[in-house]
């Protein structure tokens, strides 16, 4: 992880402004490139390992390279990871973000021209707009443009953009996965690229530890990583009396692995309400809740591991929200809600965890988003993910690692981080207490306001203001739950094509 930012045009002390604003996702100092109209600049994150000092940055002769990401092309082990894109852009010119196998948002500097891409997940951020002169800039982080620009966008994942092409969507050609051909064949592969996926983010020697919350996502993750580094270090943050700490205990224990439990309570979550609200830019209510226990957890990490590994993308590609896929009314209805789940993780859920990590100055990576196991995962037939008459999800999932967890822990229910963490209820009850659902029918009822779907989120909006007070903010933040009305219905979002 670290911080990109840059534009185009005269004012070199834009940058700095704009790298200053996001200054937590670096822990070495700012690496810079100004020439003539074109200024670049980047935050280095020492997550430790094998990484050169500079491994974000990169230049050869003419052509300047600044990334957020990491970069797992086989044939680029021994590159750095901004070397990395360097030599893919050298290679395949604008096509390059399509053969990188990894996480990234990049900018290419090409003597008089810049080239930004985003991985087709939106692992990364990436965010664009113009200052008051009309010159386009870029950030990592929407923050960097608060009291500068009303024109704030989100830069498209799957995208390149240049002055000279405009936007244009690529497609990944860095891995080749076979077609899912059977159950017991897609199981199969399921779990090689998973343990693929781990070994990858693990062979730099970063990765000390594992963000274990109790859940199957985690828990896999967990175990696969044991049997790479059986020293590796688990991290739970709950309350007490939540349901999932037993689970993580007892994953800790079965794998006999050193565990770190912290355990917070009402208090910390009013402290830290505002702080995480202002870091994750947002006031999503599923999406707050996940903020605390994950703003929490970083805190606790800090000192301990600057890089862990994390169980998150397995519900959107393997289906595990069973809460909205069950109100489907129809195999086509429920594979719509399926595919809004992936579609929307960009601006939610991973949004969640990469400021909060950025916030508290640790990296994350995972393996559930790696290129090829979100590849194959797009070709496994739904029936294959959600299984039997009560519509368990991540089937293939549970089946595919049945032997390395007891049974109580890989076919355990699904529940949402902050309801197993025990932050939800705590947190709906403060909101209760300071907002009445008659405010928020008034609020809904003001033309221009986003369309707020509780007392909660209206809580919520009302500290997100204190610091994204234009607009234009609001209209970044996104809705996970497709199940309720979106916050803009008559907003028309950019075209790219």
């Amino acid at each position: 992880m670290s911080g990109i930012a840059g534009m185009i045009g005269e004012d070199m002390s834009l940058v700095d402004r704009l790298l200053k604003a996001i200054s937590h996702r670096g822990t070495r100092d700012v690496w810079k490139y100004d020439e003539k109209e074109i200024h670049l600049g980047v935050h280095e994150l020492d997550a430790g390992g094998t990484n050169p000092p500079w491994c974000h940055s990169a230049r050869r002769g003419q052509t300047v390279v600044v990334l957020d990401g990491r970069i797992y092309n086989e044939d680029m082990r021994h590159l750095s990871d901004a070397e990395a894109v360097l030599a893919l852009y050298e290679r395949f010119g604008h096509k390059f973000a399509g053969h990188i196998d990894g996480d990234f948002a990049c900018a290419v500097a090409d003597g008089n021209s810049v080239i930004l891409a985003r991985d087709e997940a939106g692992i990364k951020p990436l965010y664009y707009g113009h200052d008051r002169e009309g010159n386009v800039c870029f950030a990592s982080e929407a923050k960097a443009f608060a009291g500068l620009s009303g024109d704030v966008r989100e830069f498209p994942p799957g995208y390149v953009y240049s002055r000279e092409r405009g936007f244009r969507r690529f497609a990944s050609e860095a891995v080749n996965t076979p077609e899912c051909e059977s159950y017991d064949q897609a199981k199969t592969v399921v779990r090689t690229l998973l343990e693929k996926a781990v070994e990858k983010r693990m062979q730099d020697g970063a990765v000390t530890g594992v963000l274990l919350s109790g859940g199957l996502d985690s828990s896999i993750i967990t175990a696969i990583a044991a049997r790479i580094d059986p020293d590796i270090e688990c991290y739970t943050v709950s309350m007490e009396g939540a349901a999932d700490l037993p689970l993580a205990r007892d994953v800790a224990e079965f794998l006999k692995l050193k565990h770190h439990v912290y355990l917070f309570d009402e208090e910390e979550i009013t402290g830290v309400l505002r702080e995480a609200i202002r870091c994750q830019e947002m006031f999503e209510e599923s999406c707050i809740h996940g903020a605390i226990a994950n703003f929490l957890a970083g805190r606790f990490i800090q000192g301990k591991a600057a890089c862990v590994l994390s169980g998150e993308g397995a519900d959107e590609y393997f289906a595990g929200y069973d809460g909205q896929y069950r109100a489907a009314e129809n195999p086509e209805e429920r594979a719509a809600i399926v595919n809004s789940l992936v579609s929307v993780a960009h601006n939610t859920a991973l949004q969640r965890l990469d400021r909060l990590n950025a916030a508290n100055g640790y990296e994350s990576r995972m393996p559930f988003l790696d290129t090829a196991v979100m590849d194959f995962a797009l070709k496994i037939p739904l029936e294959y993910k959600i299984h039997g008459p009560d519509e368990v999800g991540k089937w293939i999932l549970r089946e595919a690692f049945s032997d390395i967890l007891p049974d109580h822990l890989i076919y355990q229910t699904k529940r949402f981080f902050s309801q197993g963490s025990g932050v939800s209820s705590v947190m709906r009850r403060m909101a209760e207490q300071n907002v009445s659902e008659a405010e928020r029918e008034a609020f809904n009822r003001q033309p221009g306001n986003p369309l707020l779907s509780s007392v909660e989120e209206l809580y919520y909006y009302r500290i997100f203001k204190e610091t994204y007070s234009h607009p234009c903010f609001d209209r970044l933040v996104g809705r996970w739950d497709p199940l309720r009305p979106a916050f803009f219905t008559s907003w028309e979002k950019p075209v790219y094509e």
